[in-house]
Parts: structure tokens; C-alpha cells; sequence
């Protein structure tokens, strides 16, 4: 086999490889959602905000359902496309991103990016486009979120969101 050819033979190997992790990644850390069901309560001085993980649709979906105030409400659907965990993110701006699991950061902390969204139009409103949930001690759990201008630019190098920690109460 001339190098060339081995060259590309070892990358397609790789490739292969890394793509077949990627499927029991997505797949495990799916089950880790579905093992957050119930109330959270944010830790944040002055924070009324509640978190409730449900599993719904037979075991197919997960629902994270965010009450901020009486009146201001959010929701991410977690649902399994074949081999990817998307992450839908219904925002009381009206809008609706889509989001990938891609891979846990440094911390632990599973990544989801920026796939595509719905209502994105308005130059000037704002939407998620990348989180990241950590799951740390039992009974608790770390949520990053990041929010860009909507048709803007997005530099991963200045992803600044604000860490919330939340623990389970029963």
C-alpha cells in the first residue's frame, strides 16, 4: 500500500472510530438525563428558579421544564435522533434553537452547541447557543448557558455564560 493510501485508510479508521464513541456517548449521557427526575431548586442568592426533569413519550424524551416567575417559563426537550442527543430549547423570546450534545468539556460538563433554530429572525432578540449541564455531587447539578445576538458571530474562545447551581428536593 503506497503511503497516500495509508494515510487515508488510518484516517478513515479514525474517523470510524471516533464516530462509533460518539453514538454510546450521546446514548449514556441521555440515561444520565432521564435519572434527573423531580424538582431542582436554584442555590443562587435570590433566586426563585426551579427546575423539574421529566421523562415522557415512553422513555423517549426528556423534558426540562424551567419556572423563573408565575409568568416567565422555558422548556428544553431532550430527545435521541439516532445517534445524536439534540436538545431543544423553547425560550420565552418566542424562539427556539436547536442544540448537540457534542462531548463533556474539561470539567465533566456534557457540551451541547448551536445546530439551527426556529424564529431566529429578529436582529434584535438573543437566543441559547451553547450549554453546558455538569452533574455534580448527588442531589446537585451545574447549568452554563450561553446566549448570543441573534445572526451574530459566535467565538467559543469568549463563551462567558454564568454557572447555577441547582439541588434536587423532593
Amino acid at each position: 500500500m503506497s503511503i497516500p493510501r495509508f494515510a487515508l485508510a488510518t484516517a478513515l479508521a479514525l474517523s470510524w472510530s471516533v464516530a462509533a464513541t460518539a453514538a454510546p456517548a450521546s446514548k449514556a449521557v441521555f440515561e444520565q438525563l432521564k435519572s434527573l427526575a423531580g424538582d431542582w431548586h436554584s442555590t443562587k442568592k435570590g433566586s426563585a428558579t426551579v427546575v423539574n426533569y421529566r421523562t415522557i413519550a415512553n422513555g423517549t424524551t426528556v423534558v426540562e421544564s424551567w419556572t423563573m416567575s408565575p409568568t416567565r417559563q422555558s422548556m428544553t426537550v431532550y430527545t435521541m435522533d439516532g445517534d445524536r442527543l439534540l436538545a431543544t430549547h423553547y425560550c420565552p423570546q418566542g424562539n427556539a434553537p436547536r442544540l448537540q450534545f457534542t462531548s463533556p468539556d474539561a470539567s465533566g460538563a456534557y457540551r451541547f452547541d448551536f445546530l439551527d433554530g426556529a424564529n431566529l429572525q429578529d436582529p434584535e432578540g438573543s437566543h441559547e447557543h451553547a450549554f453546558r449541564l455538569r452533574l455534580d455531587v448527588p442531589g446537585a447539578i451545574t447549568r452554563n448557558e450561553t446566549y448570543i445576538r441573534n445572526g451574530s458571530h459566535y467565538d467559543p474562545a469568549r463563551d462567558q455564560g454564568e454557572d447555577e447551581t441547582f439541588e434536587r428536593t423532593r
